[in-house]
């Protein structure tokens, strides 16, 4: 691992000081029968959501990026003003893969990597463990439910089973109770990327077991309603409109219309299968190639491939800035590799090459876009990068050593639990 310090001035604004979320989006947990009204007031903070994040909402507000350490088993509350961990939340047994924060910011929950289908829920004004519970339900034993999709009209939530190699269950989850209510049997094994339409009637998620292929689920009965087959099918995103459910496959990115459920395009790529990243307004998006070290950039207005850019060792996935997505962070997370690119999405192509740990994974931007932690998961250590500079050549690590542990995958921005206290009292 390539080490490098720069000295870095930071100078907070009133708003910081005070701790306190601008009006808007509400902090707090969601809650039983509450109003649609009611649950999209509530902030989205989670980026895993393509439709909704509210940065606005908490641009002057004091945070921290916590980071899941799969293999120790640990989360690290990463103080980025200062570039140090100032905490280490327990958690008990390992195999904390990501950290998905529930809307309202009040809670967020670390998904399983591993085969067990143990969830944990952590309390933001506390950074503790308050609650471990298990997804296995009337006989349907869970394996690995990793990805989160929230709903976007209602408390809800769903996961899948991306290890089981005979199974596809997808797991929904209250997120008014915080545990799970019913799973709905796939004709696919192994869910993996599960993501709600618009209006919550529909989930789509890729299987990522043999044999390969998207299943539709219709949410209010609970059953699956249709199965495409995709050879290769991975990764799965839809698209900030909700017309499209994209689909990483063998040398292709399949776009699924979300009203029909028929396939309506298939573009063909090199390589394949990574995850998927649009711009806000939808006019493009971009999908990992894998194994062609570069990302795809489609046009969404006609549906065709409009440039490959190549990155780095097995691209996978573009984090776009949260004050200015004009530019991203895109990982090329081979076990050999140490590089993140930086991407011009509006040009679309490569600025430079950012030195991190070894195999970066996942990255997150703080509200202000000033800064971005990449995990680094063949490390004990995670990468701050300073992305405070309008020229994105001159962004740069600020440090390697970001304390975390082996496995150190899933990173999320939450509010300091002062920011959520005070919120949540006003």
């Amino acid at each position: 691992m390539k080490k490098q310090t720069i000295i870095l001035t930071v100078s907070l604004l009133t708003g910081l000081l005070a701790g306190c979320v601008t009006s808007g989006p509400k902090i707090g947990a969601p809650s039983k029968g509450m109003s649609t009204a009611e649950y999209q007031s509530l902030l989205f903070l989670d980026p895993q959501n393509t439709i909704r994040t509210d940065w606005d909402a908490v641009r002057e507000t004091p945070g921290y990026f916590l980071i899941d350490n799969q293999g120790e088993p640990t989360v690290s509350v990463v103080d980025y003003h200062k570039g140090e961990t100032i905490k280490k939340i327990k958690m008990g047994e390992t195999g904390n893969h990501h950290i998905f924060v529930i809307p309202g910011a009040r809670y967020a929950w670390s998904s399983q990597r591993y085969e067990k289908d143990l969830f944990w829920t952590i309390d933001l004004t506390t950074h503790e463990v308050v609650d471990k519970f298990h997804l296995s339900m009337g006989g349907k034993k869970v394996i690995a439910p990793l990805h989160l999709g929230f709903a976007y009209t209602q408390p809800l939530a769903v996961v899948g089973n991306i290890l089981d190699k005979k199974n596809g269950y997808l797991t929904f989850l209250s997120t008014a109770t915080r545990r799970p209510s019913h799973i709905v049997e796939l004709g696919c094994p192994g869910a993996r990327d599960a993501m709600f339409t618009l209006d919550d009637s529909k989930v789509f998620t890729t299987c990522q077991q043999e044999p390969k292929g998207v299943s539709i689920v219709d949410v209010n009965s609970r059953k699956e309603i249709k199965l495409i087959p995709i050879k290769g099918a991975r990764a799965g995103g839809m698209t900030p409109d909700g017309k499209y459910f994209l689909v990483g496959a063998k040398g292709a990115i399949v776009l699924i219309d979300t009203a029909s459920n028929e396939i309506a395009k298939t573009i063909k790529v090199p390589g394949g299968g990574g995850n998927f990243t649009c711009l806000p307004d939808g006019s493009k998006c971009y999908g990992g190639l894998r194994k062609d070290n570069s990302v795809a950039v489609i046009d969404m207005a006609t549906l065709e491939l409009k440039k490959v850019i190549k990155t780095g060792p097995n691209g996978n996935r573009l984090y776009l800035n949260s004050a200015n997505p004009r530019y991203g962070l895109f990982t090329n997370e081979s076990g050999k590799s140490e590089t993140v690119s930086v991407i011009d999405t509006q040009k679309d192509f490569k600025i430079k090459d950012i030195i991190t740990g070894l195999g970066p994974h996942n990255v997150a931007f703080d509200p202000t876009g000033k800064f971005a932690i990449v995990s680094t998961k063949k490390e004990n250590v995670a990468t701050l990068i300073d992305t405070s500079s309008a020229n994105p050549a001159d962004w740069d690590v600020i440090t390697t050593d970001i304390a975390a542990g082996i496995q150190n995958n899933g990173v999320r921005w939450v509010p300091t639990p002062a920011a959520i206290k005070a919120a949540m009292a006003d």
